[in-house]
């Protein structure tokens, strides 16, 4: 009988694979002997130098509170309590307080007068609180002109003295300066003479600084020509100011005089309409008109009709900024004063 030879080749091949298995553990084990002799101290020492430092960052870690990241946030980011932004608030407002405080001095209230001129940083348009007249039954006028003294002025001061009435004058620095002795005639015929500061700028677009030297150099020129003390009050050009203006006119020894009757003879050549506005029903009445600043012809024209018309319903006159309440002109002949040389009017300005 014939042996089967698959048999013999599979048993051999088994005997070879089973003395081969050994031998390939042997082959791992030594490859991995030589990693350790060769390389593997190093690798181990890395190993704790990576396992030191994890332990490191891990105990920085702890020791450092998460929430000192806060500290680089933006400050929209950090939450305030309602009780602390209140506190941080009022202190706020206190020193904002503190700062205006510190630009702009306590003004008095609105409407004080002291005696016949406004309170030193006050402000009046009218003259229905005005103390002297508080038991007057008859109708009240003030006429006053600004923008003087120009080639107007001798004009309107003829027409006051033949009238007897009195007026108060707001003059300007500059013209005061360029004509003298028109100040000089309307201070010696007795009327009043205020500030319409030195050249007719809008104040309530300066700074403290200009707004200081607007008016303090006009009361300087009026000083001057006129005589030292003459300004007691002034009248903001355009009727434009603000609480630093009135600030500055209180640290001047200054109150400001408004008006409440707009004859809009700054832009009418018309007398007819000059008189309808300056007549409007009132009882009290602060009426505003012109000597200069352009061609005050018609203002001229409408004044004694005025004066009449105002006469007729048993009216008073007094003027404001002065030292009696009819200016020294309402019941006495008042001097005739000489008409001094005329120059060509300038452009017409408003208030």
């Amino acid at each position: 009988m014939m042996n089967r030879s698959p048999n013999h080749s599979d048993g051999q091949s088994l005997s070879q694979g089973s003395a081969s298995f050994p031998v390939a553990k042997v082959g791992v084990a030594l490859v991995a002997v030589a990693a350790l002799v060769f390389g593997g101290w190093r690798g181990i020492e890395r190993q704790a130098e990576r396992s030191d430092s994890t332990g490191q960052a891990g105990a920085a870690t702890l020791q450092t509170p998460r929430s000192s990241s806060a500290a680089t946030w933006p400050q929209s980011f950090v939450v305030t309590p309602v009780s602390t932004a209140l506190k941080q608030k009022a202190a706020a407002d206190q020193a904002a307080a503190a700062a205006a405080a510190t630009t702009i001095p306590a003004l008095p209230q609105r409407g004080a007068w002291d005696e016949l001129a406004p309170v030193p940083g006050s402000e009046v348009h009218d003259v229905s609180s005005l103390p002297a007249l508080s038991k007057e039954l008859a109708p009240v006028v003030v006429l006053t002109f600004d923008d003087g003294p120009g080639p107007q002025t001798a004009a309107i001061l003829d027409i006051l003295q033949r009238e007897q009435v009195t007026a108060s004058f707001f003059m300007l620095g500059s013209q005061v300066r360029e004509r003298p002795e028109d100040a000089r005639a309307v201070a010696a015929a007795g009327f009043p003479i205020g500030s319409h500061t030195m050249d007719h700028k809008d104040l309530a677009t300066l700074t403290p600084y200009e707004v200081e030297r607007e008016i303090r150099d006009s009361t300087s020129a009026i000083n001057e020509v006129v005589g030292k003390g003459t300004v007691q009050c002034m009248r903001a050009p355009y009727g434009s100011f603000n609480d630093e203006t009135l600030g500055v006119a209180k640290e001047q020894s200054l109150g400001l005089v408004g008006w409440d009757v707009d004859t809009e003879d700054w832009k009418v050549r018309d007398s007819a309409r000059i008189l309808a506005r300056a007549t409007m029903p009132g009882h009290r009445q602060l009426i505003l008109m012109h000597d200069a600043g352009g061609n005050r012809d018609a203002t001229v024209a409408a004044l004694p009709q005025i004066i009449a018309r105002y006469k007729a319903q048993g009216a008073r006159f007094i003027s404001l900024c002065g030292s009696e309440l009819d200016g020294g002109n309402a019941t006495t002949e008042a001097p005739v004063v000489a008409s001094p040389v005329t120059t060509a009017p300038k452009p017409p300005t408003l208030g």
